[in-house]
């Protein structure tokens, strides 16, 4: 995962509340005394169920399927993934204590420093991010952080007017695949080599069957999941982290 892309998406409720889709929510202000005052832009695909929806290319034609563009109320928007960014200047930063890295806001441990925005599979089998303490040029390793107990991801780095913020949301799951493995880690220690990779897979509870995840989806807040010979998308505020199982294998 980057933190480069910004952009802001969220589920619309469409159609008298009929049809939701997820869309892209532009950074785009009407005027006051328009007729779109007190609306947001969004983009997603025909037919949104917006007001005035159009193209999103110009000289296409609105067909189904095609990207389109329309306003809508704030309302009607859900599930939102709401990067965020700002800049510091050093004399607050240096203020506030604040150093580049990245980091985990958290429930009860507060903001804590990651090795990485990628999560892995802690020993206990919850996704967790490799939690680091200690100065910022002697690191040693913290008590893994479980991805459930961090509300947000917070990126800081120098730039040209100070330090830069980037703040993005945090899913609780841990997407399958393959992932980095630090089983040498010792807490208080520094943080030792990877000792390989491990391939991780997942499935959900759902109606007291399990059922394997094929990839999550977290601006599109969309967990895919098998189905018989179909694969199909679940929200992911339906999903409780407690109903997904993982199993890590070497890779």
């Amino acid at each position: 995962m980057t933190i480069s892309d910004l952009r802001t998406f969220a589920t619309f409720d469409g159609h008298g509340g009929k049809v939701s889709k997820r869309v892209e929510v532009l950074d785009h202000e009407p005027s006051a005394a328009g007729p779109y005052a007190g609306l947001v832009a969004v983009r997603g695909e025909h037919p949104l169920g917006a007001l005035d929806e159009r193209p999103a290319d110009d000289g296409a034609d609105l067909a189904r399927g095609v990207a389109s563009i329309g306003w809508v109320d704030p309302a009607t928007l859900r599930d939102w993934y709401r990067p965020d960014r700002v800049v510091v200047t050093r004399l607050e930063a240096r203020r506030s204590g604040l150093e580049p890295g990245l980091y985990a806001d958290s429930r009860g441990r507060g903001r804590v420093r990651i090795d990485g925005l990628e999560a892995r599979l802690a020993p206990d089998g919850r996704p967790a991010f490799r939690a680091l303490a200690g100065p910022v040029d002697a690191p040693v390793v913290d008590v893994p952080l479980p991805t459930d107990q961090a509300v947000r991801l917070v990126a800081v780095r120098a730039v040209e007017d100070g330090l830069e913020v980037v703040t993005t949301p945090v899913s609780p799951f841990l997407s399958p695949g393959l992932h980095a493995a630090y089983d040498a880690d010792v807490v208080g220690l520094p943080p030792r080599a990877s000792t390989g990779r491990v391939s991780v897979r997942a499935a959900v509870l759902l109606d007291g069957s399990l059922h394997e995840v094929v990839r999550i989806d977290e601006q599109a807040a969309t967990i895919w999941i098998r189905q018989g010979d179909a694969e199909v998308p679940i929200a992911t505020s339906g999903i409780g982290p407690d109903l997904v199982r993982y199993t890590a294998t070497p890779a």
